[in-house]
């Protein structure tokens, strides 16, 4: 059975951040941040930081720079599904965001694992929009292109209510 290169990606990351353990603390745009593996971590958590810090109206072309071109966004629905958009849609639905109200994430509870040339994150966040914060979690999967981390999937979940 060959899967689809989207849902390869989804899968490499869920089976990734099952090994997320505890270790060190990180600084900057997160907290209680747990680290693992064998290089530093310094760079994985510049691409956090930025990821938090540029993530304004004004900044937003900016924040999209963190990102690989082939970078996908999964998350999960109301009704159980899961929705894939590509980095030109999921930028899209931030932009229209930002036009609609002001919006904010913090991350909490920061896992990071680097192996090398790869890197993980899994994090709780609260997303705050027009004044309305929802609680969830998230996996960042980074690899190193060319000296420097870029973003190559976000998969992202609510709580329920």
């Amino acid at each position: 059975m060959t899967l689809p290169p989207t849902r390869l990606l989804v899968l490499c990351v869920l089976c990734v951040a099952v090994a997320a353990p505890a270790g060190l603390r990180a600084r900057g745009a997160v907290s209680n941040a747990a680290v693992q593996g064998t290089a530093g971590v310094a760079p994985v958590q510049r691409v956090l930081d930025d990821y938090i810090g540029l993530y304004t109206k004004e900044r937003l072309p900016e924040w999209k720079a963190l990102f690989l071109p082939s970078f996908t966004s999964s998350y999960t629905n109301a009704d159980g599904s899961v929705s894939t958009r590509t980095l030109d849609e999921f930028y899209e639905s931030q932009r229209a965001g930002f036009a609609r109200a002001p919006m904010t994430e913090t991350l909490h509870d920061v896992r990071i694992t680097r192996e090398g040339r790869l890197a993980h994150v899994f994090a709780g966040f609260d997303f705050t929009s027009g004044g309305n914060t929802r609680r969830g979690q998230l996996m960042l999967l980074m690899i190193e292109a060319q000296g420097q981390f870029r973003i190559a999937a976000l998969t992202f979940s609510y709580h329920l209510p």
